[in-house]
């Protein structure tokens, strides 16, 4: 009867899980005994110490605590069949990107196996920690923190090993995020920064840590976020470029929100809806252009919208001078005087050459009055 309490208050804990199914009141397994084999039969019920089994669907089982099951820790000869069909619709929505629908569909298999809350490792845990990670992943900070709160989101954490644990860290943030408590969340993104000294101080912001750039984009995103709720917009727009230029595939929400970000703060610069051109204009511009681009489907309101246009580019540089001595003024080609002078001496210098080229000297009128003569005759 204890087991049924607790594990019909798990059940009702947790949020969303719109399914056709209902909640199921046993499920087979087979599980490995310290001794006595490896019977096949049913689980009806579970909680912290052990689970309830029966060998026969229909028939009342025994309770058989963890310490008579193979095994040590979240490591137990436990082996649920159900597992595969039973994730398969939710996987597959959450590999499509369809993020909202999938939250629904693993909240749907955590509250339909919510007999299984208490075995470690088990696939209704794993079903609450991807509704999780899909609410994140839609942007649904606020159904995220709710889920997580409950005692089938706390189950996440506990009753599965790595790499969830570490990715949970990364949820509890954006839970944090869900639930307002900025403060609480400026505390826990701590550890992800460098400590600052020395040249870093000249830093508008602390440095992260090397991690990940899959990390580093909800880090930076989160931070962003703290900044913008304390005022210090600066420092929340360098860390919303920083989303939106790392990643765009990966995390699409995340992506496009941090741009909306960065236009509603640049929206305010002084000069942006001044007349020509200037820095913050441009910079704008650069922003709502990309994003009309991104996301031609999103409905842009007109205040941004009228900047989504390409920036003007600046011009290219003027062509170096060619290196050497600078000619005189009045000594390049097509002037009066270096045309003057310079056709008397360089033809008679050239003529000279030409006719030493040619072996033609001072002879040469003679030798052809010569030839003219000849030709006469």
């Amino acid at each position: 009867m204890k087991e049924q309490v607790l594990l019909f208050s798990l059940a009702l804990a947790v949020v969303g899980g719109g399914t056709t199914h209902a909640q199921v009141q046993s499920t087979p397994a087979v599980i490995g005994l310290t001794q006595g084999g490896n019977p096949q039969g049913f689980i009806q019920g579970s909680n912290e110490n052990g689970i309830t089994f029966s060998t026969s669907e229909t028939s009342r089982g025994d309770f058989i605590e963890f310490t008579k099951i193979r095994g040590s820790g979240l490591d137990k000869a436990i082996r649920l069949d159900d597992r595969s069909e039973a994730l398969s619709q939710a996987r597959a929505l959450f590999s499509a990107g369809d993020y909202r629908a999938a939250a629904q569909a693993f909240g749907g298999v955590a509250r339909n196996y919510a007999i299984l809350l208490g075995i470690p490792q088990n696939f209704a845990s794993e079903a609450i920690f991807y509704q999780m990670e899909s609410l994140r992943r839609a942007g649904r900070f606020q159904e995220l923190a709710q889920v997580m709160g409950t005692p089938a989101g706390k189950s996440a954490e506990t009753k599965l090993g790595q790499p969830y644990s570490e990715r949970m860290a990364f949820l509890k943030l954006w839970a944090l995020l869900g639930s307002e408590d900025m403060g609480a969340l400026e505390t826990a993104l701590e550890p992800y920064q460098l400590p600052v000294t020395g040249s870093e101080e000249m830093l508008p912001s602390p440095p992260f840590k090397p991690m990940p750039s899959s990390e580093a984009i909800q880090i930076a995103y989160l931070r962003a976020k703290v900044y913008d709720a304390k005022g210090e917009k600066d420092k929340a727009l360098l860390d919303y470029y920083r989303v939106f230029t790392l990643t765009h595939a990966n995390e699409p929400f995340l992506a496009k929100q941090a741009m909306g970000s960065a236009m509603v703060i640049q929206k305010d610069e002084p000069g942006v809806d001044a007349e020509g051109e200037n820095r913050a204009k441009k910079q704008m511009q650069g922003v709502a252009y990309a994003f009309s681009k991104l996301y031609p489907d999103a409905n842009m309101p007109e205040a941004f919208s009228k900047f989504a246009v390409r920036p003007e580019m600046a011009p290219p540089p003027a062509p170096a001078e060619p290196e050497g001595e600078p000619v005189p003024e009045g000594s390049a080609p097509g002037g009066e005087k270096g045309s003057e002078k310079g056709s008397e001496k360089g033809s008679e210098k050239g003529a000279a050459k030409a006719d030493a080229e040619k072996g033609t000297g001072k002879g040469s009128e003679k030798s052809a009055e010569k030839g003219k003569g000849k030709g006469k005759g």
